[in-house]
């Protein structure tokens, strides 16, 4: 009897240590659950910066001029200067209004594809520069 409690002692102190010491934080904040719990801007922010990392890593970020490391890159050099461009509010509090703010910041944070050498932006920056 003794040892099985000394057992369940040794393996609620290992899982309390896993837990506590070495487990990865769980998310605080998710951009899917802003209706929920509204999201400090910093936090907000650094969300939208996983979100392009994604674009970086899928290629549809940079182009033909940078690969997915360099575009990281340019997205954490970017982050601070896009973040206090679009100055969102203290706190981000629904899905409609985090729309509001990510697109300016992902078009700011995001580098552009490149046609033919120049950074296409706009629609008409792709028509001139990337059509055959």
């Amino acid at each position: 009897m003794q040892r099985l409690l000394l057992l369940i002692a040794l393996v609620a102190v290992a899982a309390f240590a896993y837990l506590h010491w070495f487990a990865p934080p769980a998310p605080r904040y998710r951009l899917d659950e802003i209706e929920r719990q509204p999201v400090p801007r910093a936090e907000f922010f650094a969300l939208w910066r996983e979100t392009a990392y994604g674009l970086c890593d899928r290629g549809a970020a940079g182009g033909e001029r940078l690969g997915p490391a360099d575009c990281r890159r340019y997205v954490d050099r970017a982050h601070e200067r896009c973040a206090a461009r679009v100055g969102a509010p203290a706190t981000v509090a629904g899905k409609a209004e985090s729309r509001r703010w990510a697109r300016p910041y992902l078009e700011c944070v995001v580098p552009a594809p490149v046609c033919r050498g120049v950074e296409v932006r706009t629609l008409d920056d792709a028509l001139r520069h990337c059509a055959p």
